[in-house]
């Protein structure tokens, strides 16, 4: 593949404003955070969308040197002094590991050379002022109106620093440009420039680093395993060698050498925060959630403002940490049905591995005496003990065991597993006996319970696609345990992720199921025999603030055994506040699904509590 490249110069800028303010006015002055100066646009732009996808908020200006050439200027920020700026410049250097110049601007330049798109119109030129001559004041003038000139150096270029300062904007460029190689998926092109830059700074570890973690994310392992063999030879007790050395060790899932290997880099180097960082999320990768615990909190020891690991830290505890959540329903059917369900569960850390849950639910079916169709009053009790054990990293064994009564009653059984067979999907079996049937109303009447094997795989691709299949075989049977009938269910759905803040998802799925009578004759009530349903659906997710989240769902269905098509959707509240959480969910079915069709309404909520 052959890829031309945006030839990029390094020239000092200078601001174009005839009327430029006096530094001394500091009131009319702001500080910026440069991150690059480009002469081709599109290099400008790619940065800049770099930069927006790695979370910061930049802005393009568009200036003019004393030569009378075009600059697209990246920068971020719009800070009162210098020593803000430099503070936020070493965050970003921090999280990106670029470098950065912090530059001061009028307030009045800045809204002016803002451009908002790539379709922007640029201001031109209108003359120059030659050296030594002092710019015009004018007063406010309209931007047509005015001279627009080069100002003098020391506003963009620390005194004393300028050769310096070059030279690290020209490497500085370099790797940005590498960076949004790799991006767009010029992966080789970008991989030899990192290769061409560190020849010309064979002594930056920084950027031998990040070189190496690059051919560690295009699988150029080899290389990379090649490279570091070689570094850590010259410089056995090398920082960045050695976390490299542990990245690796993750992708050949040998979490022990890895966290070996940092717990000897942390002897040689107490209190390093970087190999913190490291063993906490490797740690948490490979399943020691109490060692992840206590990396991650002595990182935020180390970083009291480190968000990310704040956020780790919070979810580790938040799922480890023992939890009760009440979980109230109720459901609408047009044929008068009302199906309400109180449910609870509590789970807690029983051992490092093991996870023990127990749960309670108490279901309540109703539906008054009509013409032709019987009443029902039942209430079913079930209460289930589950255990979750950690055999690996990757596979986790499920059991459980309960007992119901109300309709049937008797004892229930699950058994089954979950296994990550790659980073992005999970394959998942579980096998249940003697379930209560509840999703069909007249099943109550009946005693009606079900045995079920079901095969799920789940997996989530480059944070875009989704894809979901699931199987599911049941045995349903009624009164003194006699077979009613079977179903087979299969599902296939596919979703795209389109926007992420706020997250919308689009999605396609594809539901058949067929059930068979075990006896035609013996038919107490009538289910679906036969449904091919093909639905189209968009969910939206948003954060209204850190403790509120809204949501929504909607789609259309078409069911090939029916006549017209159906709809469905509503909105859903999730409040977060402290270890409290609490849901709110209504749906809206134009179809119930069951046998006599007819609308539906669904009415859930949850409220949780972490101890």
């Amino acid at each position: 593949m052959t890829v031309l490249l945006p030839v990029m110069h390094v020239t000092p800028l200078l601001a174009e404003e005839a009327t430029v303010t006096p530094v001394e006015e500091k009131d009319n002055v702001i500080w910026t955070v440069r991150a690059g100066s480009f002469l081709n646009a599109d290099t400008a732009w790619d940065t800049l969308y770099y930069l927006k996808g790695e979370g910061f908020k930049p802005v393009m200006v568009y200036l003019y040197d004393g030569q009378g050439r075009g600059w697209r200027v990246v920068q971020m920020g719009d800070y009162p002094t210098r020593s803000q700026a430099r503070a936020a410049g070493r965050i970003f250097k921090k999280k990106t590991g670029l470098d950065y110049l912090v530059r001061s601007m009028s307030v009045e330049l800045l809204e002016e050379r803002t451009l908002e798109s790539r379709k922007s119109p640029v201001p031109q030129m209108v003359t120059v002022l030659k050296p030594g001559e002092q710019p015009t004041k004018s007063g406010s003038l309209p931007l047509s109106g005015r001279e627009l000139t080069g100002a003098p150096e020391s506003l963009f270029y620390e005194l004393g620093q300028r050769d310096v300062l070059l030279n690290t904007e020209q490497r500085l460029q370099n790797v940005l440009l590498a960076r949004i190689m790799l991006r767009r998926g010029y992966v080789q092109e970008g991989l030899r420039l990192y290769a061409k830059l560190l020849r010309s700074y064979p002594g930056d570890n920084d950027l031998r680093e990040e070189y190496v973690g690059a051919l560690i994310d295009n699988n150029e392992i080899e290389k990379a395993e090649s490279m570091l063999r070689r570094w850590i030879y010259l410089d056995p007790e090398s920082p960045n060698a050695l976390r490299l050395q542990a990245r690796l060790r993750i992708l050949a899932g040998d979490y022990s050498v890895q966290i070996d290997t940092l717990d000897y880099l942390l002897r040689l180097r107490p209190g390093d925060i970087d190999s913190i960082s490291a063993k906490a999320y490797s740690n948490q990768q490979g399943g020691d959630w109490l060692g992840a615990i206590n990396s991650f909190s002595a990182l935020i020891d180390a970083e009291p403002d480190n968000y990310e690991a704040r956020q780790a830290l919070s979810s580790l505890l938040m799922e480890r940490r023992p939890r009760l959540v009440l979980t109230p329903s109720i459901n609408l059917q047009s044929d008068e049905s009302v199906t309400t369900t109180l449910g609870s569960r509590f789970s807690m850390q029983l051992t490092d591995q093991t996870r023990g849950e127990f749960y309670y639910g108490n279901t309540r079916i109703y539906r008054p005496q009509q013409d032709g169709v019987e009443k029902i009053n039942k209430d079913v009790n079930q209460a289930a003990f589950l255990f979750k054990r950690e055999f690996t990293r990757t596979f986790t064994g499920i059991a459980g065991v309960g007992a119901f009564e109300g309709t049937a009653s008797g004892i229930s059984g699950a058994l089954g597993f979950d296994w990550r067979i790659h980073d992005p999907g999970t394959f998942s079996a579980m096998i249940d006996y003697n379930n209560p049937w509840l999703d069909e109303p007249s099943a109550a009447n009946y005693e009606g319970h079900y045995n079920q094997l079901s095969l799920t795989y789940d997996g989530f691709y480059d944070d875009e696609w989704g894809l979901f299949l699931n199987g599911q075989l049941r045995q349903y049977k009624l009164e003194s345990d006699r077979n009613y009938g079977a179903k087979g269910i299969y599902n296939i759905i596919l979703t795209r992720r389109i926007l992420a803040d706020p997250d919308l998802f689009i999605s396609y799925s594809f539901y058949r199921s067929f059930f068979k009578y075990d006896d035609e004759n013996y038919k107490p009530f009538e289910v679906v025999e036969n449904e091919s349903i093909h639905t189209l659906s968009a969910s939206f997710s948003k954060s209204l603030c850190d403790t509120i989240i809204f949501q929504a769902a909607g789609g259309i269905r078409l069911d090939e055994f029916k006549e017209g098509p159906s709809y469905f959707g509503g909105p859903s509240l999730a409040f977060r506040l402290g270890r409290f959480e609490l849901n709110l969910n209504y749906e809206y079915s134009s179809d119930s699904g069951l046998a006599g069709g007819g609308e539906s309404q669904f009415l859930s909520g949850g409220v949780g509590f972490v101890f």
